[in-house]
């Protein structure tokens, strides 16, 4: 395509907005990791699916909630964030302190996977002979013991116990970790009565959520553990999609925030810009070339075989190259040419008009990167492919 001032000046804008969003993003990065706000909001959802009172950070007393108890437990080794030393418990009486302060020190999780969120669970709350019972390798079991076996599955007792454990006992195709497990489901059994997992999940508050949910996924699947942690895991999935698109519209009033900051600090006036654009031809062909730098980076920063490192760099790489470009960014003193963008205006519509092009800045740059780079590739692409060919004339 001949140059056009028409495509050009877009290019050249949406490639300032799309490094101050990446700019942006970083600082909400940066910010959020700080505070932990991804671990604080998680343990907050968990505690309201468990029907748990809300964290206190000031308390004294140790936490003897089940949110504790599964942070602390089955769902520990995501608590490590690949930091060496050992993981605090959640359950200890805590230090008076505010309380990103306490969810660094906890090293809460920013998430849990769904499927490890539902073996955690029921773990915890189903008794554990049963837990046993279900991790026995029925693949194996002989056939003379799977009377006792189903017996054992619908009323787990101390006499149904030792009867599973005397029939694989009794055959000799049994292998020797099952032999032990029956063992331990005998022992267990025998020093308290094991209820069922209905009995159980109606120990969790009347108001929990995920007592509701448990008590129609345990009705359905029965005894059937897989079924239970597939079904849990799916609803825990939907908790999480709702919690993920409040976390996205709160993390929306952040990044304005951080943008218009960003827009005052660097005076980045969309309407100065694209007048700056517009009158100035090299600066115009800059921005196009360095747009077109700029997707062949991004590309290859958004590759598998990239990592997060690599993204890091280029986004450096993109500020300076924007540096390069020489904008009329930043200020200027009130005796500077009246035609710099960069002047401190001198009247009231001035001051209108530098405010407008402030907020349309501020609101380009909230959008995301995603959002600018994908439309500059396609202004970029669009401009590289020229001009329809002019068909023949028949003959």
């Amino acid at each position: 395509m001949p140059d056009s001032a028409i495509v050009d000046v877009p290019i050249g804008l949406i490639l300032v907005f799309a490094i101050g969003s990446v700019a942006v993003s970083r600082i909400n990065e940066a910010v959020f990791g700080l505070m932990c706000y991804r671990g604080r909001q998680l343990e907050a959802e968990l505690r309201r699916l468990f029907g748990d009172r809300p964290v206190d950070a000031t308390s004294a007393t140790p936490d003897t909630s089940r949110t504790a108890r599964l942070l602390d437990g089955p769902l520990r080794g995501l608590r490590s964030g690949g930091h060496a030393g050992v993981v605090p418990d959640l359950g200890a009486a805590p230090v008076a302190t505010s309380a990103w302060r306490r969810a660094r020190r906890m090293r809460l999780p920013s998430y849990i996977p769904s499927a490890a969120f539902a073996r955690g669970v029921l773990d915890m709350v189903e008794p554990p002979a049963r837990v046993l019972l279900a991790r026995m390798d029925h693949t194996t079991i002989p056939e003379t013991a799977r009377p006792a076996l189903r017996d054992a599955h619908q009323s787990l007792t101390d006499t149904t116990a030792a009867a599973l454990s005397d029939a694989l006992v009794a055959s000799p195709a049994t292998t020797e970790e099952n032999r032990r497990i029956a063992a331990s489901i005998v022992g267990l059994a025998a020093a308290e009565p094991v209820g069922s997992l209905l009995d159980e999940v109606a120990k969790l508050p009347a108001d929990s959520p995920l007592r509701l949910a448990l008590t129609g996924i345990v009705t359905r699947a029965g005894h059937d553990r897989d079924r239970i942690i597939a079904e849990l895991a799916e609803w825990y999935d939907d908790t999480m999609d709702r919690l993920s698109g409040w976390y996205k519209r709160r993390v929306q009033r952040f990044l304005l925030v951080y943008a218009l900051l960003l827009t005052l600090a660097l005076n980045l006036d969309a309407i100065a810009l694209t007048n700056a654009l517009w009158v100035n031809r090299s600066l115009r062909t800059a921005a196009v070339e360095a747009a077109s730098a700029q997707l062949v980076s991004t590309t290859a920063a958004t590759t598998p075989a990239a990592g997060a490192e690599d993204a890091a760099n280029q986004a450096v790489n993109a500020v300076r190259d924007a540096a390069a470009l020489r904008l009329p960014l930043g200020w200027s003193g009130l005796d500077s040419d009246r035609s710099d963008p960069r002047r401190i205006p001198a009247d009231a519509g001035g001051w209108a008009l530098k405010i407008f092009g402030w907020l349309l800045t501020a609101l380009a740059l909230s959008l995301g990167a995603p959002f600018w780079f994908d439309l500059l590739g396609r202004l970029v692409n669009m401009r590289s492919t020229g001009p329809k060919p002019t068909p023949a004339a028949a003959s």
